[in-house]
């Protein structure tokens, strides 16, 4: 991932993740995100508690401490990135930290011309087993580390990134890979898996 400082500085690439099921896939750099599920009608479902959206992510392995801003569906189907690598965002059409099932996607840019190399470069040291805690609303979910991989982004599988059903999950991804100056981005995505504890 560090290509060196040219490289780096040039920018996360043009795509991000994208939803599947509001766009299809959501992610830094070249991923469809999954477009947001329409709203259950009143009389079929009791609606439910709000869980609290996440606010900051820490990795005190290796000195990360995020602000975490929820983002949706950028215009080109992909997931919307804050701005700034120095903020992270959530996908906020899939599941919350708190929420029974599915996988929580958070993401970030690695860099970018205007604000320079991340702290997201960080994730590369990531070890299995670390600890990953994401606060929200006054609580602390806290999950651990399973793997950390580079994946081409042509080969991510959205629809497990984004799973809304099924177990517990904390997907954070960013940029990886090789830097492909004439594509305007990394090949790859990084992806770090964790369960809660």
């Amino acid at each position: 991932m560090i290509v060196g400082l040219l490289l780096l500085v040039s920018g996360c690439g043009s795509s991000a993740p994208t939803a599947t099921e509001p766009p299809a896939n959501p992610l830094p750099s070249a991923t469809v995100v999954p477009e947001p599920e329409p709203e259950p009608e009143p009389e079929q479902t009791p609606a439910p508690k709000p869980v609290p959206a996440p606010e900051r992510v820490a990795i005190a392995s290796i000195g990360l401490d995020l602000p975490v801003r929820a983002v949706g569906v950028a215009a080109d189907g992909q997931m919307e990135l804050p701005k700034d690598p120095a903020v992270v965002g959530w996908y906020k059409f899939g599941p919350a930290p708190g929420d029974r099932e599915g996988s929580v996607v958070l993401g970030g840019h690695l860099d970018s011309r205007e604000y320079g190399v991340g702290p997201l470069v960080k994730l590369r040291k990531l070890r299995q087993g670390a600890v990953i805690e994401v606060r929200a609303g006054g609580s602390t979910t806290t999950y651990r580390v399973e793997g950390v991989r580079d994946v081409d982004k042509r080969e991510l599988a959205v629809g497990d990134l984004f799973a809304r059903t099924g177990a517990r999950r904390l997907h954070l991804v960013t940029c990886g890979g090789p830097y492909d100056a004439k594509g305007g981005g990394y090949r790859d995505n990084l992806v770090v898996s964790a369960s809660p504890q």
